[in-house]
């Protein structure tokens, strides 16, 4: 007797409906092996190890890479990290196929539309399909130049839906890809031109004793010259570079919103700051200051004589100098 209740029952399904959820079932089960292989390429790189090949000689180790390159396989592996953290958004519509359905809900939901919103799109185009919106997003971050995936990425860092762990995995994932960019994780987090792992490093460290001394306005200029970089504006980056010093100068003395100098000299004048110091970052300042195009406005030249070298050492060089002057300070009126 059940068994001929089980056999109405049977008959009594659309066709079309058992095919169409066998058909899910089918498409979840690929879905779940290209995230578990996704998920794998992105715990590789935490492994932090070379190849066999490289480790006994037969590969090159390859070296750091230059400021402006994002290689394919950079690409790639910051897509998985992607794709791992947009798949578990996903949700069935009704049909109990774990989280691998068509539909992209919860924080990558929101996220990726205010994303869509922020580039000046049409409310009425948002389309959270996750094949549609797997398609596109793969798309734009193997396709686009690198500074647009950057945009993406901080984007994203910065929504306030964003996981933790996906912020410190895409810093896992510069750091094992070589890139010559760091991420500070501190809120906002923060896309830092570096072109070596110690040159980010103390710019992460000046960032962050910036900002627990409560010097935001300085820690805020060396972010945006960080952002000059990152788009190409090398004038725009020493000039936000430049800032930050005056920000943490207009500090040690009013004075100092007209010119570095005198807080140099008080500082030199009470023993915390050596004359050849003073001497030195007067003369960097100066640079600044002399440089058409940089502090003032162009006059007679169509660019400003500033290159990327220029601004990368700048920004470097005067995240280390505000933070500096400013431990100086401390230094001297705890005494």
């Amino acid at each position: 007797m059940s068994t001929q209740r089980k056999s109405a029952t049977q008959a009594e399904r659309d066709p079309d409906m058992v095919g169409a959820e066998a058909a899910m079932h089918r498409a979840a089960r690929r879905a779940r092996q290209r995230a578990a292989q996704a998920a794998e390429a992105v715990s590789r790189l935490d492994a932090g190890s070379y190849s066999f090949s490289q480790a006994q000689g037969y590969e090159e180790i390859p070296g750091p890479l230059k400021l402006e390159e994002l290689p394919r396989e950079a690409r790639t592996q910051v897509w998985n990290l992607f794709f791992v953290h947009i798949s578990r958004s996903r949700t069935t519509g009704g049909l109990d196929v774990l989280d691998d359905g068509p539909w992209v809900k919860g924080p990558w939901g929101e996220i990726l539309s205010d994303k869509h919103r922020s580039d000046d799109g049409a409310l009425d185009d948002w389309n959270p399909e996750f094949s549609r919106i797997r398609r596109s997003l793969r798309e734009y971050i193997e396709d686009q130049p690198f500074n647009k995936v950057f945009d993406l990425i901080q984007f994203v860092l910065r929504h306030p839906r964003c996981p933790p762990e996906f912020i410190r995995q895409m810093k896992r994932v510069f750091a094992a890809c070589r890139l010559a960019y760091t991420i500070d994780t501190k809120r906002p987090p923060t896309i830092l031109p570096a072109a070596t792992p110690d040159e980010g490093n103390a710019i992460v460290q000046s960032l962050h004793a910036l900002g627990a001394a409560g010097l935001n306005g300085s820690a805020s200029h060396l972010r945006n010259a960080s952002a000059c970089i990152n788009r190409g504006d090398w004038a725009g980056s020493v000039r936000e570079s430049i800032h930050a010093v005056e920000s943490v100068a207009r500090q040690l003395d009013p004075e100092a919103a007209k010119t570095l100098g005198p807080a140099l000299k008080s500082l030199q004048r009470h023993g915390r700051l050596h004359p050849a110091l003073t001497d030195a970052f007067s003369k960097l300042y100066g640079y600044t200051s002399d440089q058409q195009g940089i502090r003032h406005a162009l006059l007679d030249q169509t660019d400003a004589q500033v290159g990327q070298d220029e601004a990368v050492f700048m920004l470097g060089a005067c995240a280390s100098f505000a933070s500096y002057l400013w431990r100086k300070h401390a230094g001297g009126a705890s005494r």
